[in-house]
């Protein structure tokens, strides 16, 4: 979710739940509202940020009680929470202030231009967890039409490790580099980015605290290898 976004949707959450705390209490009503607030703390923040750690843990009643304790305590408790939970709310919506001069993620010169237009969307929407895979999926794919669609010993397109291996081999006309060593070099690069890259987040989806770091640093070696 954009900061631009996110902050807006936390800022009514918080000016509805401090207008009038009290009728959070109704009808299972602070459970929806602590669920949407959690939902965009998760989405803009991350879910094992330490802010939407802290909004998961806040207590809404007492601790200790007695059979003699008013109703007045538990609602007190509750505005408490409520207040304790929205400070929450302020601090998350000042980080994703600081993060609006950065809202175009990336510098869109710095890659393949195809690439770039194949990623464009998911990365405008900070979706950081689908890059990588689709990364993987573009590189692979240029790579194969490029040359031609190399087949295996059975007639079967190569794909993967298998495909870089062919396409970036000693003898091959898409060898990269320009001696012995760079093309041994760029082509187990190309086979790393396979492996490491193609076969992880193509088949699996990470949950990761570094999420943007790391669909940039995807983006950027698969660019660097279709450059």
């Amino acid at each position: 979710m954009r900061p631009a976004l996110a902050i807006s949707e936390l800022q009514a959450l918080r000016d509805e739940a401090l207008a009038s705390p009290t009728t959070l209490q109704r009808e299972g009503r602070n459970a929806a509202w602590r669920g949407k607030v959690e939902s965009v703390l998760t989405r803009s923040l991350g879910a094992e940020h330490h802010l939407t750690q802290r909004f998961r843990k806040v207590r809404y009643g007492l601790s200790v009680w007695t059979d003699s304790t008013p109703d007045s305590a538990w609602t007190q408790a509750f505005v408490g929470g409520v207040q304790t939970a929205c400070g929450h709310v302020d601090a998350a919506i000042y980080e994703l202030q600081t993060l609006l001069d950065d809202d175009a993620p990336v510098d869109d010169r710095a890659f393949d231009p195809e690439l770039w237009d194949h990623v464009k969307g998911i990365v405008a929407d900070e979706d950081w967890g689908k890059v990588a895979a689709l990364v993987a999926t573009f590189v692979e794919d240029r790579v194969r039409v490029w040359a031609g669609h190399p087949k295996d010993r059975n007639g079967e397109d190569l794909y993967g490790k298998g495909l870089c291996a062919a396409v970036f081999a000693d003898d091959s006309e898409y060898r990269l580099g320009k001696r012995k060593g760079e093309w041994e070099g760029w082509r187990m690069l190309g086979v790393g980015f396979a492996q490491a890259i193609g076969n992880v987040d193509r088949h699996h989806v990470q949950d990761r605290t570094d999420a943007r770091r790391y669909a940039l640093g995807v983006l950027g070696l698969g660019s660097l290898l279709l450059t």
